[in-house]
């Protein structure tokens, strides 16, 4: 049974139980060798809820590459969001908190912070420009005779295709990518660590892979055929 294992025992049969364990309030690098049972009675968690927690975090939420090509922009712009959502309240921030209380100096410490800011100011300016871009040329396909084009004014200088081009170049994460494939796991910290970032990694290439190979080249069709719809209506004008 679970709960009468330590805490050590139970994230070294799973590490995605550490940051479950983490939601919960505990840190298991605090008390690895007490059994789970005494923890959770001294906080007052019920058992249904911690099994339910570890459950959530052991599942998995991914859509397969044919059930997004099926999804509407709108609708495929939304997961975008709710990933990156995902990305800068849960899954960085553990990462973030395990590095801090690391036993190790120089390195991770140094790189994660830019790395951190960088992707955070990223994800805001893709959301601000490209999610804003893609939610206007929606609504004008939907009612081209109301497009507002004072607004489209705002996306004068934006061209959709190099942004796209830009976005198949970039590699954010490869030089944390090669600094934590060096590092010689000596305990359940370091191999809890080792496991968010690259389980992190494999998320950003997965999200990477979604907006390259779906989102972007639905967003130039998209682009496409709504010029071709304002095109039409000032000649009619």
């Amino acid at each position: 049974m679970v709960f009468e294992k330590t805490i050590g025992q139970v994230v070294n049969e799973n590490y995605v139980y550490a940051r479950a364990l983490h939601y919960l309030g505990i840190d298991f690098f605090e008390a690895p060798e007490r059994k789970l049972k005494e923890i959770c009675d001294e906080r007052g968690l019920k058992r249904q809820q911690v099994i339910k927690t570890f459950y959530e975090f052991d599942s998995s939420n991914r859509f397969s590459f044919e059930e997004l090509k099926s999804y509407p922009i709108e609708l495929l712009t939304e997961y975008l969001k709710h990933a990156h959502h995902i990305f800068i309240k849960d899954k960085l921030p553990y990462i973030v908190h395990l590095v801090r209380k690391w036993d190790r100096d120089g390195g991770l410490k140094n790189l994660l912070p830019e790395f951190v800011e960088d992707f955070i100011k990223h994800i805001y300016e893709e959301e601000d420009t490209t999610f804003k871009y893609i939610g206007l040329l929606c609504a004008i396909k939907k009612e081209p005779a109301k497009a507002s084009f004072n607004i489209m004014l705002d996306f004068e200088n934006y061209s959709l295709q190099e942004e796209f081009e830009e976005h198949k170049d970039e590699d954010e994460f490869g030089a944390i990518r090669n600094l934590i494939s060096s590092i010689d796991a000596k305990n359940l910290h370091d191999r809890v660590l080792i496991h968010e970032v690259q389980a992190f990694d494999r998320e950003m290439i997965y999200h990477a892979e979604i907006e390259n190979n779906i989102f972007f080249p639905k967003a130039i069709e998209l682009e496409a055929s709504t010029n071709k719809k304002i095109k039409l209506l000032s000649t009619l004008n």
